[in-house]
């Protein structure tokens, strides 16, 4: 690995230790988020470039789901909560942010699991959910 790269490296986990403190996790959390991410390395690239640009990539998906859609669904599922003024949620883009990482994460590792839940829990009054297919 040359210089510039461990020096990458050590620039974006040092950035996961503080998007995680903004998140309200610790570092265990951003240790453990980041060990598991490093294993993955079209996510890594789609971190990376958040990170640089403060924009989603969204070339990597698992089942058709970008780190963009798990952001939205976040919003979307979180909605009500994000409507009331005292909200943690409402404008904490650094825990809705870390949040999605960390379940593209989960739904690398459960895709059947985790697609089932953003079809049932929309957040919104319909009862048959997103229709995903």
């Amino acid at each position: 690995m040359t210089e510039e790269a461990k020096k990458a490296i050590t620039t974006l986990y040092a950035w996961t230790v503080k998007l995680a403190e903004c998140a309200g996790e610790d570092k265990k959390a951003a240790d453990a988020f980041w060990n598991e991410l490093v294993t993955v390395p079209e996510l890594l690239k789609e971190y990376a470039y958040y990170f640089d640009t403060g924009e989603f990539l969204c070339d990597y998906n698992i089942e058709g789901f970008t780190i963009a859609d798990i952001l939205v669904w976040q919003m979307d599922h979180f909605k009500a909560h994000m409507d009331r003024a005292d909200s943690a949620n409402r404008y904490d883009k650094d825990r809705l942010v870390f949040s999605a990482f960390r379940t593209m994460l989960e739904l690398k590792k459960d895709p059947v699991r985790i697609s089932r839940e953003f079809a049932a829990e929309t957040g919104t009054d319909l009862a048959e959910g997103w229709n995903l297919h």
